[in-house]
């Protein structure tokens, strides 16, 4: 089973709203396309043409997510490169007849010059990707590659242990989008300023308001063209949103939002989602 979703699962979490929750949610992507141009550039210098490519290796279950999104991504940049030709693994390692030796037992002209080697790291809220070209025959690394970016796929806190039948204790909202951008700005950054000010305070509301719509008879996911929470950039605010989204979700009956904060609180995602529409998730 997979691991990230086990461990929404073993928190109590129904397999939808763990669907839901699976996000890509970093604020600033890795430069796959810079990594794929370092590793094309090496092999070049060794004249290098053929490069193996394996699944990245995950340093602890919480970046599995993580380390296949990297095997990916780097996948899609190199196929791009002309310089190189990129060998699949499993399909190799198939022709090869599997087991120890499987690379020696493939014809000449099937064998890979040089493997390339990943893994990756949790670091704080950033997660490592290392890319290392190696030697197909002596085992020699030609050359070593880093990229960082944040996380893109978290995992939800444990929920609290609360008095599910209680009534929700909810502070009250002030007005907190008198901040909000009047139109959406020319200025993509100082717009998200902006958002994540509002976010950080609207996370209770965020979470009633799309449990509420989670619940709602013939929802679906696939209606939607971002996941909830994923335009939160703020990884603390990310966190409290999941958190309450859990909690309401798993409620029998979602508080209420009133009529005048929610009519707030559509006009402030209106604004947002223009705003990342033309501005992008980065």
């Amino acid at each position: 089973m997979n691991t990230t979703k086990y461990s929404l699962l073993k928190n109590g979490l129904r397999p939808a709203l763990c669907a839901a929750l699976l996000l890509a949610c970093s604020p600033a992507s890795a430069d796959y396309s810079g990594l794929a141009r370092q590793i094309s550039e090496a092999a070049a210098g060794r004249g290098i043409t053929r490069v193996l490519l394996g699944s990245f290796l995950p340093a602890g279950a919480s970046v599995e997510e993580e380390a296949r999104f990297a095997s990916e991504k780097t996948a899609s940049a190199l196929a791009s490169d002309t310089r190189l030709e990129v060998l699949d693994q499993s399909a190799l390692q198939a022709r090869g007849g599997g087991g120890e030796g499987w690379l020696q037992r493939l014809p000449s002209k099937l064998r890979p010059q040089a493997l390339l080697r990943g893994s990756v790291f949790k670091e704080g809220d950033e997660v490592v990707v290392i890319a290392r070209l190696v030697d197909a025959d002596n085992g020699r690394v030609i050359a070593s590659m880093e990229i960082k970016s944040a996380a893109r796929f978290m995992e939800l806190p444990p929920v609290p242990d609360i008095n599910w039948g209680g009534a929700p204790s909810v502070a009250p909202v002030r007005d907190a989008f008198r901040d909000s951008p009047a139109e959406p700005s020319s200025d993509c950054a100082a717009a998200f300023k902006k958002f994540n000010v509002i976010n950080a305070s609207v996370a209770d509301l965020k979470a009633r308001y799309w449990a509420r719509k989670m619940k709602e008879p013939g929802f679906a996911y696939g209606s939607l063209s971002r996941n909830p929470g994923s335009e939160i950039r703020d990884p603390e605010a990310k966190r409290e949103f999941y958190a309450l989204l859990s909690k309401y979700y798993d409620q029998e009956t979602v508080p209420a939002i009133d009529a005048g904060n929610l009519k707030k609180l559509e006009a402030f995602m209106e604004k947002e989602g223009g705003v990342i529409d033309r501005c992008g998730m980065n």
